[in-house]
Parts: C-alpha cells; structure tokens; sequence
C-alpha cells in the first residue's frame, strides 16, 4: 500500500511539474518592454530548436492595441432641432518593437529568449476627445467619450503570441 501511495504522490508531483512548465514566458507592458520565452516563440512558429537558432536574429515583434471607445455627438438640425448619437469607435495601434536575443554562454549560446527593449516607432493616432468633430466635417460635436474596452497582442512575425 505504501508503495502504490509513493507512486501516485510521484506521479502527482510529476505531473504538477509538467503542468507548470507549460505556462507562457511572455511579459510586456505598453511601452514594448518585456521578455519572451524561446519556447513562446517556437510553439507560435511551428519551428523546432535549430530552426529558433538559425532564424532569432531575423524575427520582427510587433505590439498591437485595440481600444474601443463609446462617444457621444451632438448638432443642431437646419430646423434648430438638436440632435444625438452615441457611437463606438475603435482605434488600433500596432508598433514595432526593437528586441535583442538572450542566451545561455554555458549552453553553447542557446537562446533561452527575447528580451523586448521598447518601441521602434510611436503609437500614432489621435484618441476622440470632447469638443473634436466627429465623424470628418459632419458638424456633430463630440460631448463625451468612455473607454468601452482595451485589448493588447504581441506578435512574431506576424502570429500572435498566446
């Protein structure tokens, strides 16, 4: 009996071992800076060690948010009536980040992961604001604006990094 509750408290503990090494190694904040794990990158890819050594110079990361707005217009008709909308606007943003490979010197230069130095080029776009004309030259003045909601994804070589 306490063999087979030895075996299953190893198994377990394989297994919560196991489990815990399948967690992404990706951090990254707004501005571009974070880390990603060499095995993020090769399960994104489809690629194999050797594929990750020969191509990690080349890869391109590029950040990319989504943030959607609910903003509020307001204009007065030929007639004087006034009128209102509310309307959700999205704005996407994508950069590209400057990276630099990390390795291991003990491990014949291994890469071990990216490290994220920032973005290349700034986020352009301009966000809504109270008092801006929206949508073009249509007249309607913008009373508010909310944040509705703020998605954010980093990419290698153009595949999302889960």
């Amino acid at each position: 009996m306490k063999k087979v509750l030895a075996g299953l408290a190893a198994g377990a503990l394989a297994m919560g071992i196991f489990a815990s090494t399948s967690f992404a190694a990706v951090t990254v904040d707004e501005s571009g800076n974070g880390f990603v794990g060499k095995g993020d990158v090769q399960q994104a890819l489809g690629w194999n060690n050797a594929q990750l050594q020969k191509n990690a110079e080349s890869l391109l990361f590029t950040y990319e948010t989504v943030t959607a707005y609910e903003v509020t217009v307001e204009w007065i008709t030929g007639e004087g009536t006034k009128g209102e909308k509310k309307h959700i606007v999205e704005h996407k943003h994508t950069a590209n980040l400057s990276a630099t490979v990390d390795y291991n010197a003990r491990k014949s230069n291994q890469f071990t992961g990216f490290y994220l130095n920032g973005h290349k080029d700034a986020f352009e776009g301009k966000q809504p604001a109270v008092g801006d004309e929206y949508p073009g030259k249509s007249g309607h003045i913008v009373t508010s604006v909310e944040l509705v909601s703020s998605t954010s994804t980093l990419y290698v070589n153009g595949v999302a990094l889960q």
